[in-house]
């Protein structure tokens, strides 16, 4: 298991790095393939090109996530309030329309309280052909825009898909509004749950433990997690208890172990298995 590494806003953080790189390259047959990566860096991280340093910008934990051709350094923190960032995946409700081109969503737990969505923010929509929406739906967004980037009051959000990043290892699938099969756009039923910042960032990396051991229980159900603390899940009309399970197991896995959750997960479904099985 890697080494937990705690940093500090300023703390300078090239020499380390710089280890790690090496340190996982020469310690893997194919070492050649690693030293291909493109390094990349991610939130809390800034690379100051005037003296060649990499420093961290927040307080918490330097994680790494490898995919096949970069290597992505990041702080993950558990922090009480979310701040956008550009392309973070969030849930929003829809608050009002705003003019004739945008609508006024809330983003919760965040500093910026709000939003703005264009309302041919979906992939395939036009101005005659797009979504209606009303007052308290729920969408799955992505922050488009930030309010440093564009000097405004409120930061943009949109359904739509960026280029490349569905099928290219983006984790998203783009499809028209009107299939409703889409990463992004309206989700519809279910059930919405608050959890702390770093449970919601750590939920989006491809290995997570407790989706992972979910999923090996072959439940079926949906879930869009957003990185300003909002989960939505949602399993077969039939089986509402499903829902509640797997919120409960996202919960309580915050605080456990990697052993622990599994553990926890199993005696879950059991719990559910003798209770509903009947039903």
């Amino acid at each position: 298991q890697d080494e937990i590494i705690c940093v500090l806003p300023g703390d300078d953080l090239t020499y380390l790095m710089n280890e790690k790189v090496s340190s996982s390259s020469s310690g893997n047959n194919n070492s050649t393939k690693n030293n291909k990566k493109r390094i990349k860096l991610g939130r809390g991280l800034k690379f100051h090109h005037d003296r060649n340093l990499i420093t961290a910008t927040l307080a918490g934990r330097l994680h790494t996530r490898t995919s096949s051709n970069t290597l992505t350094y990041y702080i993950l923190q558990n922090g009480k309030r979310y701040t956008p960032l550009l392309n973070d995946r969030v849930v929003v409700m829809v608050e009002e329309r705003v003019g004739g081109d945008f609508y006024r969503v809330s983003l919760p737990n965040s500093t910026a309280g709000t939003a703005l969505l264009g309302i041919t923010e979906f992939d395939g929509a036009t101005k005659r052909n797009r979504p209606m929406l009303t007052r308290g739906d729920l969408l799955y967004a992505r922050i488009s825009s930030t309010q440093s980037q564009m000097q405004i009051m409120e930061p943009l959000v949109s359904c739509a898909t960026l280029p490349g990043e569905d099928g290219g290892g983006g984790g998203a699938s783009k499809k028209d509004w009107m299939t409703e099969e889409g990463t992004y756009g309206q989700i519809k039923g279910g059930c919405t749950a608050s959890i702390s910042l770093g449970l919601a960032r750590e939920l989006l990396h491809p290995a997570n433990v407790v989706l992972d051991a979910l999923s090996r229980e072959a439940l079926k159900f949906e879930i869009c997690v957003g990185v300003n603390g909002i989960i939505w899940v949602k399993s077969e009309e039939a089986s509402p208890e499903i829902t509640v399970l797997v919120i409960n197991a996202i919960q309580n896995s915050a605080v456990m172990s990697e052993e622990q959750v599994r553990g926890m997960v199993k005696a879950l479904v059991k719990t559910v298995n003798e209770t509903y099985g009947d039903q």
